[in-house]
């Protein structure tokens, strides 16, 4: 049961490290616009993805709590 915490915890973690990235982006004024975008769409993806992920794997936890 430790191990599903461990995992839990990671993704958790690494959503809030995109999060405060992603914030840190946004309130950056010394980028070129252009390189600011390409960095913003890559954070944005990879919380997407990072979501996702936590979503899968809540669905999978609760699947097996079932069995």
């Amino acid at each position: 049961m430790r191990i599903l915490n461990i995992v839990t915890n990671e993704f958790i973690l690494e959503k809030q490290k995109l999060e405060a990235e992603l914030e840190r982006c946004l309130n950056t004024h010394d980028e070129e616009t252009t390189v600011k975008i390409d960095k913003l769409k890559s954070l944005i993806n990879k919380l997407s993805e990072t979501n996702q992920n936590i979503m899968t794997w809540e669905s999978y936890i609760n699947k097996k709590e079932e069995k």
